[in-house]
């Protein structure tokens, strides 16, 4: 199994270890953090919005183990990046460290647990070559479910009844309960379920990959490509000139390579990505529900019969239907580049069972944001004049073109590790050890201000000492040596150590009668220590400042 910066075998673990098979985390879902949740024990996802694209759940490992930043450190081909844009056809092994024993290699990154991805390398032999197509369908879970207008006038009425006993009028007329339950004058008498003018029942996804695998002896090659579109549940008005519908496509790669230079060099390389395209409403999500929850059904239709636009005079709360269709439109595009060479030397010659391992990369992440934005003229009704046309009041002054604005993000990151790894079996006695050097250097692209523009550096130690008998008795010992930018010099750095014991009674000869009844049985304690620098506020927080302006400090 994948444990932290290296293998071991499954039976010899002390460390609390789960793995997640890949073919599990196949779903019909664009983001790959709503697979995990219910998979693990221990393993807890929240998610808080399911709009394409922004849909990402927050992944907590035995629950919030840390102030400010719970999340765990997620590591893909050993490198930390985020995955929820991984495609799972492209993972061979998903594995959570949950405690301090398997985490403390890790240090100050470790406390709120980790989860190791690998992705699939290719296989010597002919080439295999696998196609998949995946169609799904997408609706609400539950929503909701609100009064009409009727109902809410007369609930409204007894309110109004219970406060005010004295007072003999109601709240709302049996005239005007009676033409908003007719439906006679939707202008005047609207009757609106909000949510159905807003959304259609369903929405869509779909998913499409080819991926071949194969190679001779001494070269293996794993290639992938993939797509993924999805489109949301959002209704748009046929008679706009754009599109706001809410839809997201995303296109995968992933290319791994595995050459044997010579019977003791090997190189991995791997280059991986996505790009996606992202359309999205004028407004927010947030603005458009919260106005649907808020509106009240009785108070404006969704638009006029004679197509102008309602908005009600007060403009504390927006006509959702207009936050939809009327306002415009988003573009989002991002890209993401991962590329990673690993070369592995054994050096079996000077000593059995020796290695050496080293390996760079560089991630790149980019990110532009397209605003053509607008709003609409907005009227209110309060009656009809003798001919029997609408008495209209306008309410809000909007603009008749698009606006225009862009943003753009992105970050590059670079990563540098070398360790020295010792694996040897001396009869039933098997002994493991590893002492390895990382630092990565990661720099925002589109720093605002000079402190933002400083890279993010980060640069530790780590080791781990493992050993096992006839693969009964187990012993561990693992440490990291790290530190962040976080802290004044002088406490920078940390020593995280671990320990555990272990014992599998199950591989005793004793134990061989029961083998029947419990086929498994293993015993083990661990103890641990690791940390967590993520403790928000301004970086460099050990360094007092004087700030100028409102709020600074006044001399003389």
């Amino acid at each position: 199994v994948v444990v932290g910066y290296g293998r071991q075998k499954k039976i010899t673990t002390i460390g609390a270890q789960s793995s997640i098979r890949a073919a599990d985390l196949k779903l019909p879902v664009a983001n790959l953090t709503n697979a995990t949740a219910g998979r693990v024990a221990g393993v807890i996802g929240v998610q808080r919005s399911g709009q394409p694209g922004y849909d990402n759940a927050d992944i907590y490992i035995r629950g919030i183990s840390t102030f400010t930043d719970s999340k765990p450190l997620v590591l893909v081909d050993g490198i930390e990046r985020d995955y929820a844009n991984v495609d799972p056809e492209d993972i061979s092994s998903f594995s959570i460290l949950k405690d301090a024993s398997a985490t403390a290699v890790y240090g100050v990154r470790g406390a709120n647990g980790v989860i190791l991805i690998q992705t699939k390398t290719g296989k010597s032999g002919k080439t295999l070559i696998n196609a998949q197509y995946d169609q799904g369908l997408t609706q609400f879970t539950k929503i909701p479910e609100f009064a009409d207008g009727l109902t809410y006038m007369q609930m409204a009425n007894e309110a109004y009844k219970n406060s005010n006993p004295n007072d003999p009028l109601p709240k709302y007329s049996k005239e005007r309960m009676d033409k908003t339950a007719s439906g006679e004058d939707p202008d005047l008498y609207p009757n609106v379920d909000w949510f159905k003018e807003l959304f259609n029942k369903y929405g869509q996804n779909r998913r499409a990959r080819v991926n071949a695998n194969g190679g001779s002896e001494n070269a293996q090659y794993y290639l992938s490509i993939g797509y993924y579109d999805e489109t949301g549940m959002y209704k748009t008005d046929q008679l706009a000139n754009y599109n706001s519908q809410i839809k997201f496509t995303r296109y995968n790669f992933t290319s791994n390579l595995t050459l044997k230079l010579t019977k003791t060099t090997k190189v991995d390389f791997g280059a991986a990505g996505w790009i996606s395209n992202g359309n999205f409403p004028g407004n927010s999500v947030d603005a458009i529900w919260g106005s649907a929850y808020l509106l009240q059904p009785i108070l404006i239709p969704t638009i006029y019969s004679n197509g102008l636009h309602s908005q009600l005079r007060t403009g504390d709360i927006n006509n959702p239907y207009n936050l939809l269709t009327q306002s415009g439109y988003v573009t989002e595009f991002r890209s993401q580049l991962w590329s990673n060479i690993r070369l592995t030397q054994d050096l079996g010659f000077w000593l059995k069972g020796l290695s050496i391992t080293g390996m760079f990369s560089f991630d790149n992440y980019n990110a532009h944001t397209i605003s053509r934005t607008k709003t609409v003229d907005g009227y209110q009704a309060s009656g009809r004049d003798s001919l029997g046309n609408l008495l209209l009041a306008q309410t809000s002054i909007g603009s008749s073109y698009l606006g225009y604005s862009r943003s753009n993000g992105g970050t590059r990151q670079f990563y540098t590790e070398a360790a020295l790894n010792y694996n040897r079996d001396f009869g039933k006695n098997e002994v493991s050890g590893m002492l390895l050097y990382n630092q990565s250097d990661k720099q925002d692209a589109f720093a605002d201000d000079f402190i933002s523009s400083i890279p993010y550096r980060y640069i530790g130690l780590a080791g781990r000492f493992t050993y096992a008998y006839n693969n009964t008795y187990l012993a561990e010992a693992n440490f990291g040596y790290n530190g962040s930018e976080t802290f004044e010099p002088s406490k920078r750095f940390g020593f995280f150590p671990s320990f555990g014991v272990g014992w599998v009674p199950s591989e005793a000869p004793f134990f061989q009668p029961l083998l029947n009844t419990l086929q498994f049985l293993k015993v083990r304690f661990s103890y641990g220590l690791v940390g967590n620098s993520n403790i928000g506020g301004r970086r460099f927080a050990y360094i007092s400042t004087v700030g100028d302006g409102n709020g600074g400090y006044s001399y003389g």
